[in-house]
């Protein structure tokens, strides 16, 4: 409804109520209704009879709306093996999931108020976190220490993983590698499919990652250090990665996603695999060489049939949506886009928010062109893309 009254040019939406009930409406924090995109107004039956009294009347109403942020605090857990090397070794996994959809991330269509379990997204890659660190601490191998955090906030926009590279406990450059976990629980027992990113942030990953395809897996790997996971926070800080993932299910962001589909078996063959990797690395006894790879779009193609090319900074709490990342060859980067940048409008579509960027992207269709507006330091621009 408030949707409709903005195209017809309404700045608010003022409810009252005309019935005999009582009014005692009470917040729901838990709500998953869709984000207005005008300010509604709910007031009593009282202020009605007093400033309402004729129906047909028009009436010169001022409102002061004060919208005040909620603030949510997420903590990551952080483990230390020290063996007293040089070089550390992370192990990552966030352990967050969506609660009951109310941030408007569930893949339920519904309005059902139901839990989010996420056994797969991420207890699993929790579990598997929490294993390793069981094995390591028992390994006789000394050639590494071992830092092992689980994230907070991934499903916001990476935020505990971010926070944590930009306020590290240990120096950064002590690290050798990152290993991120994240839906490792999906094994399919007939393909064996298991994709590994970040293949490419490394020359070394080449001879360990599928050492003449005789891994009991089918392993798909992808060259990228960036994608929708914990792992390019720490790529961004030219660390080389790895990411292992089972795939994506009919589960995905759902309340279906519950213990009893995961593979135990399949896990732990992951987690025997991961740990034959990090074998690897402590015989070459050597730091690894990063390499800089191509980006690749964070949000999943499944819910958008466009895409600038770009990587939101979820931390960015002004208006507008701030850009963490540019992809090369896509349509930002040809339009002269950069990282930094604050996206204000795409088209006639107000960008307020992340949220409001994907809103406005689900309004446009491949081979469309429009025009985005965008704030660079105290200057204003406006390029034209073409989806």
């Amino acid at each position: 409804m408030a949707v409709d009254y903005k195209k017809m040019g309404a700045t608010a939406m003022i409810l009252y109520n005309i019935a005999g009930k009582e009014d005692n409406l009470v917040f729901n924090a838990k709500d998953r209704s869709e984000v207005a995109p005008i300010p509604i107004v709910y007031i009593t039956k009282a202020t009605a009879t007093q400033y309402l009294k004729d129906a047909s009347a028009s009436i010169d109403l001022k409102m002061k709306v004060e919208i005040g942020k909620k603030f949510r605090t997420g903590h990551n857990v952080v483990g230390y093996i020290d063996n007293g090397a040089a070089n550390t070794v992370v192990l990552g996994a966030h352990f967050d999931h969506l609660g009951f959809g109310e941030d408007g991330n569930s893949m339920l269509r519904t309005s059902e108020k139901l839990i989010h379990n996420g056994a797969d997204d991420n207890a699993s890659g929790t579990a598997a976190l929490l294993e390793l660190a069981r094995l390591l601490k028992a390994s006789k191998s000394k050639t590494s220490n071992y830092l092992f955090i689980a994230f907070s906030a991934e499903e916001l926009g990476l935020n505990g993983s971010k926070y944590y590279t930009e306020n590290p406990t240990i120096d950064l450059k002590s690290v050798n590698y990152m290993i991120n976990m994240d839906m490792v629980g999906r094994l399919n027992d007939s393909t064996k499919a298991l994709t590994v990113g970040g293949y490419g942030t490394s020359p070394v990953w080449g001879k360990l990652v599928n050492p003449g395809n005789k891994s009991y897996f089918v392993i798909k790997t992808d060259s990228s250090g960036t994608g929708p996971s914990d792992h390019t926070s720490f790529y961004r800080k030219d660390i080389p990665v790895l990411f292992f993932f089972t795939g994506l299910h009919t589960d995905y962001h759902r309340p279906s996603d519950d213990a009893e589909k995961v593979n135990y078996i399949g896990e732990m063959r992951i987690i025997q695999y991961i740990q034959s990797i990090i074998n690897g690395v402590n015989a070459e006894k050597s730091k690894l060489a990063f390499t800089k790879t191509r980006e690749t779009q964070t949000t999943t193609s499944a819910r958008f049939s466009v895409s600038l090319g770009v990587m939101p900074d979820y931390t960015y709490t002004g208006a507008g949506m701030r850009l963490d990342g540019i992809s090369d060859g896509k349509a930002a980067q040809k339009a002269g886009l950069k990282a930094g940048d604050i996206i204000t409008a795409i088209g006639p579509h107000g960008v307020s928010s992340v949220e409001g960027y994907m809103q406005a992207l689900g309004k446009f269709k491949k081979g469309d062109k429009t025009t985005v507006k965008y704030k660079r330091g105290d200057t204003s621009g406006e390029v034209e893309v073409q989806f």
